[in-house]
């Protein structure tokens, strides 16, 4: 009975082969599957003369992550579970992987991210998606390393920006940028990269005010992708929405700010340089209910530009503020349930691979949810999934050539693992075939 307390039973060591993870397994047989191990084996990172190649060492880590290990020493919880090692193999002590990180330069920082954005993108199109919502937005994550800076708050740290799949919840590229990072820095960039690599698929994009900027315009026009865009308040804008004549506003009759009586108007904005014609933009407004002494304006403004001219503007901002639903929420898992929260080494540059791993390993995760288990396991988090199925015990034995893994008879997500098992091993053949 559970009200059994500790010295009721008695507690002592076996020989047999025990893990506590027997759900590892699937993803990195995923990971093998949308090819990584050839790819992140030709990385530009000089290898040793003995030792683990670098698939071996990043899979790994990649493993140490995805089952909620937070630090690089965790990896003794790994190397320390016999059923694991029997497996998978021998895992790579903590400082073999930091050797390792702090061996990346540029280039292999570079390399792996490419690596990273033609994952996603190879899982995009086994999914059968013809167009995908594409999310770009940056967060902060706090550090005392000794190469992190201040931000304008006074926090010190790192501020990355990533690009996300929104139908997935699945990042697909991302950069890993000093703590007092413009925001906008390198975006635009990014999104070219992003954009080029999913020819053939629709994209919508949706940004935060970091992308509010004209060579981020630029790009999404000359790729012919639909877009939203969070207005940054400067003041050329509010000189804009102040422009709007007062029988221009109408009451907002869409969902996204339930809680306020907003207004809503259109008007048009330019971003001043020849080769770009105005946009379209939407703004929202609502009364202050606290407004400074001084403060002459009465209003708080949300205004978002767009291309998407054949939508309404309820339409418009809705789909703007479902935002939260797909990069946010991704950005939170990275930092809550990855391990970018507490990042290992102090050079900017070993800190810039981990993170670009902690994309990888998130993707094969969202991966083996989307291509290998049941639908109903696509929006769960992977906190819910390692309690499922990765931190899940088993015994491991070899008998007549064959390691075989016992999973007790209760366990009620047996066929979900078997039919994951044999969908992942046919998975290889249809990428490669495809």
């Amino acid at each position: 009975m559970i009200t059994r307390v500790l010295e009721k039973y008695k507690v002592s060591m076996t020989n047999l082969a025990v893990t506590s993870y027997a759900g590892l397994p699937l993803l990195l047989g995923m990971a093998k599957s949308l090819g990584l191990e050839e790819r992140l084996n030709g990385l530009p990172v000089k290898e040793r003369a003995r030792g683990y190649r670098p698939a071996e060492t990043i899979f790994s880590l990649m493993g140490l992550l995805q089952s909620g290990g937070v630090a690089l020493d965790d990896m003794d919880l790994l190397n320390g579970d016999e059923g694991l090692r029997a497996l998978l193999g021998k895992f790579p002590a903590a400082n073999t992987v930091g050797e390792l990180l702090r061996r990346f330069g540029n280039s292999a920082i570079h390399r792996l991210g490419q690596i990273q954005l033609e994952t996603a993108v190879k899982v995009i199109r086994s999914a059968g998606l013809k167009s995908v919502v594409v999310d770009v937005d940056s967060f902060f994550v706090e550090s005392q390393k000794s190469d992190a800076v201040m931000n304008y708050e006074g926090k010190t740290g790192y501020n990355p920006v990533a690009v996300t799949c929104a139908e997935l919840k699945m990042p697909m590229a991302g950069l890993f940028r000093p703590g007092n990072a413009s925001a906008m820095a390198n975006v635009a960039g990014l999104l070219e990269r992003v954009l080029e690599a999913v020819k053939g698929i629709g994209v919508r994009v949706r940004s935060d005010s970091a992308g509010f900027q004209a060579d981020v315009v630029r790009v999404l026009r000359a790729k012919g992708a639909r877009f939203t865009i969070t207005a940054r308040k400067d003041a050329a804008v509010l000189e804009t929405i102040r422009g709007i004549k007062p029988e221009c506003w109408r009451k907002y009759e869409g969902g996204a700010w339930e809680n306020r009586e907003t207004e809503i108007a259109q008007t048009v904005h330019a971003f001043g340089a020849e080769d770009l014609a105005a946009h379209r933009m939407i703004v929202i407004r609502w009364k202050k209910t606290n407004p400074e002494l001084f403060d002459k304006e009465p209003y708080e403004y949300h205004a978002v530009i767009t291309n998407m001219d054949d939508w309404s503007g309820e339409m418009v901002l809705q789909f703007h503020r479902t935002r939260q639903d797909g990069s946010e929420n991704v950005n939170k898992e990275l930092k809550g349930g990855i391990g970018l929260s507490k990042l290992p080494c102090r050079a900017m540059k070993a800190n810039a691979a981990y993170f670009q791993v902690a994309l990888l390993a998130y993707t094969v995760f969202a991966a083996t949810k989307h291509l290998a288990l049941p639908k109903s396991w696509g929006s769960l988090t992977i906190e819910t999934v390692r309690s499922r199925l990765i931190r899940l015990a088993g015994v491991v034995a070899k008998r007549a050539r064959y390691v075989w893994l016992k999973i007790g008879k209760g366990y009620p997500y047996m066929k979900c693992f078997e039919d994951a098992r044999w969908r992942i091993i046919g998975l290889s053949v249809e990428i490669a075939t495809g």
